[in-house]
């Protein structure tokens, strides 16, 4: 890494001019171009080395297997991936300049555009689930928008970044307040957990903040686990019927949360329009045989191809 007065920049083979998008507990995210093609891109660097080899294989296999992902459409794109000279693990990334965090700050989204939203996003879940791969941290700030407009599910990362570390430490790099009460318990992570984190977010993109939060104000981890007891208010305006498939998404016991397949199917064939829209409809077109596993061992880091995608167009 080179450093000076002000930051620590680190070298990443390719590119040049990096500067500091945002700084997070695990990793911090630059700004930078790739000098081969003259492209803007996001590399997040891992704050951590990765002290041994195993580690590091470990990590650019997982890397592998969340590179698949960026076929979806409304999944980032991943570019590259590599560990820099003094162990830090990097992955090189579409760049999108704005994300739903931002814009449910100062106009939240009507309910036709969060189950607009909320069918895509759900269905990048769908697949990455049918890949045996899990995401671990949807929330508003994670689901950014193209210069195209569309929604695109960024830091599948995390799932990388945290497969080489140990279990008990993964809540640290949550947000507790899209986090299912399983995760508070060190619960492995599971596809649920995914969708829990899909319903609050969409909750809070309708409402300007999270489920159960009386004002704007972080309340804390220990007041968001005592909020787990308390019933989740109607947002004004928005259909009982997607609260009740959000409530859904939502449900304390994994086992009864639809899946993201069910979810996504879910939110297409509400029938509340305010202005004649409709989200594309999601075609589910095999390209192979269904997984027969949904393991991130036996699927995705064998290599194998056992899989089927899910396209929207």
């Amino acid at each position: 890494m080179v450093t000076d007065a002000r930051v620590t920049v680190p070298t990443v083979p390719g590119l040049t001019g990096l500067s500091v998008l945002a700084r997070g507990g695990y990793a911090t995210v630059y700004r930078a171009v790739q000098e081969s093609i003259g492209r803007d891109v996001a590399v997040k660097v891992e704050n951590r080395r990765l002290e041994s080899e195993l580690d590091q294989r470990r990590f650019l296999r997982e890397a592998r297997a969340a590179g698949r992902m960026s076929g979806h459409p409304n999944v980032i794109d991943l570019f590259d991936a590599g560990v820099t000279a003094d162990g830090h693990p990097y992955l090189i990334m579409e760049l999108c300049e704005a994300s739903y965090a931002d814009r449910m700050k100062t106009n939240p989204l009507s309910p036709v555009e969060a189950r607009d939203v909320g069918v895509k996003i759900a269905d990048a879940l769908a697949d990455a689930h049918a890949l045996g791969v899990l995401h671990r941290d949807v929330k508003p700030a994670n689901l950014l928008i193209s210069r195209f407009g569309e929604p695109q599910l960024a830091d599948f990362g995390l799932a990388v970044l945290v497969e080489v570390r140990d279990h008990s430490i993964t809540l640290d790099a949550l947000t507790p307040a899209y986090a299912p009460p399983e995760m508070f318990r060190y619960a492995p992570p599971s596809p649920a957990a995914d969708v829990y984190a899909l319903s609050a977010t969409l909750y809070a993109l309708m409402r300007g903040r999270p489920p159960r939060w009386r004002d704007d104000v972080n309340p804390g981890l220990v007041p968001t686990v005592d909020m787990f007891g308390e019933p989740i208010p109607d947002v004004p305006g928005v259909p009982p019927e997607l609260m009740a498939l959000l409530r859904a998404g939502l449900a304390h016991d994994e086992h009864r949360r639809p899946t993201a397949v069910e979810l996504r199917d879910a939110l297409f064939v509400l029938d509340f329009e305010l202005d004649g829209a409709r989200p594309a409809r999601p075609v589910r077109r095999p390209v192979f045989d269904t997984p027969t596993s949904r393991s991130n061992e036996s699927t995705v880091a064998s290599g194998d191809d056992d899989v089927t995608r899910v396209i929207p167009y």
